[in-house]
């Protein structure tokens, strides 16, 4: 489908919202700023790879979800305006250079740059605030930006603080603390005391579909980044090839069960949803379990082709097998939302994955790796072989749908 021309510029710099008329595809300067995620993505991989303990992972994984919560937080807005007409383009590209900033400063956020990558956080959300709230003055839909510059000084606050602790431990509760409150306020729409509710967000199904889809194709470019570059600086043996092959059997079955699930019916699904509102909003989440699962096997796959036959540790198994097990949660959360079921298949191989846990650390690492591809390929044979579910609802005829 051609994209529709929109102005670039011209006349007085406001925010255009996205009518029903205009076009739903993603615009260039979208995927231009989603190649900041990735090299997030890439970063975090780094990091896991790199620190191989509980506490690494865990501040590794609520680093990821802030970056994640940029990308998602901008992806409504460029589903909500039109990305072409001035401010957006600048604003995309600032946001784009705080995504990248934070992304730099992500290895050391718990030493020396935790105050750059705090800060940074804070000051892409409130000039973005700020420039949304000046750009539709005089309209109704100034007050949602008004009202998310009030939460964002509150979490601000403890993002700041959390920046200027040296201690790690206080940084991660601090900045764990601020996170729930950005993630609470975007899921109860900002809501103020004494103020009605704001209206539910006006999405175009085609378009934030096809941004979620390509956001974890994108990811699943860090598996096959890593696996190629890990073993291009590795002697070319036959257990690093064969640990290498594996890398790529479960990207290629992470594509293939994502492109012939829920996630290539995602735009029919909010169409035609009763309540697209909470399909909106589980999206992220779901998105978030399976990416963080894919960087996480990520990470496991760096260690793995360079010491193949190694006994891994309790995080290198949680890495393998936690990440095979994230993207089956995020999965099932998805087909539930989708096709209004929850797969057994995934659920019994989430639970394989626990179980193979007391047995890995007898295993060399490309046995453990070998395992969790093959649970990630039964599942999806299981839901290849089985008759496909139909939604009894027809999808809606309406490109646009409240949520």
């Amino acid at each position: 489908m051609a994209q529709e021309r929109e102005p670039v510029s011209g006349g007085t710099r406001r925010a255009q919202i996205r009518t029903s008329n205009g076009s739903p595809r993603t615009d260039l300067l979208e995927l231009f700023f989603d190649l900041a995620l990735v090299a997030g993505l890439a970063m975090t991989s780094r990091k896991m790879a790199a620190d191989q303990s509980w506490i690494g992972i865990a501040q590794a994984l609520l680093l990821l979800s802030t970056l994640f919560a940029v990308w998602v937080t901008t992806t409504l807005i460029t589903d909500s305006y039109g990305p072409r007409k001035q401010p957006l383009p600048l604003l995309i590209l600032g946001t784009m250079f705080g995504l990248m900033l934070m992304a730099a400063a992500l290895p050391t956020a718990f030493g020396d740059h935790g105050l750059v990558f705090s800060g940074t956080w804070v000051a892409i959300f409130l000039v973005r605030g700020l420039v949304l709230a000046w750009s539709l003055r005089g309209r109704p839909e100034q007050e949602r930006p008004v009202r998310a510059l009030i939460w964002d000084v509150g979490s601000g606050t403890l993002w700041v603080v959390g920046g200027l602790v040296a201690d790690p431990g206080w940084r991660l509760a601090l900045w764990l603390a601020a996170l729930t409150v950005d993630y609470t306020a975007y899921g109860l729409r900002f809501p103020l005391p004494g103020r009605a509710s704001l209206p539910r967000y006006q999405v175009v199904p085609e378009h934030l579909a096809e941004r979620y889809q390509q956001i974890y194709i994108l990811s699943l470019g860090e598996l096959i980044l890593v696996s190629v570059l890990s073993l291009g600086h590795q002697p070319f043996t036959t257990d690093r090839v064969a640990a290498f092959g594996t890398a790529f059997l479960t990207a290629a079955v992470l594509w293939w069960s994502y492109a012939r699930g829920a996630g290539a019916t995602l735009r029919a699904a909010i169409e035609s949803s009763p309540h697209p509102a909470r399909l909106v909003q589980t999206n992220p989440y779901a998105h978030w379990l399976m990416i963080a699962g894919v960087v996480g096997t990520a990470a496991g796959v760096e260690r793995i082709i360079e010491q193949p036959t190694e006994r891994p540790g309790a995080p290198m198994i949680a890495l393998i097998l936690g990440g095979a097990g994230l993207v089956l949660c995020g999965r099932a959360v998805l087909e539930y939302e989708v096709y209004e079921r929850l797969p057994l298949s995934h659920v019994v191989g989430v639970v394989v994955t626990i179980a193979l846990a007391p047995v890995a650390p007898h295993l060399p690492g490309l046995a453990v790796s070998v395992a969790a591809g093959l649970v990630l390929l039964g599942v999806a044979a299981i839901e290849y072989l089985r008759p496909r579910y139909r939604a009894k609802r027809k999808p809606g005829r309406s490109r646009r749908g409240r949520a």
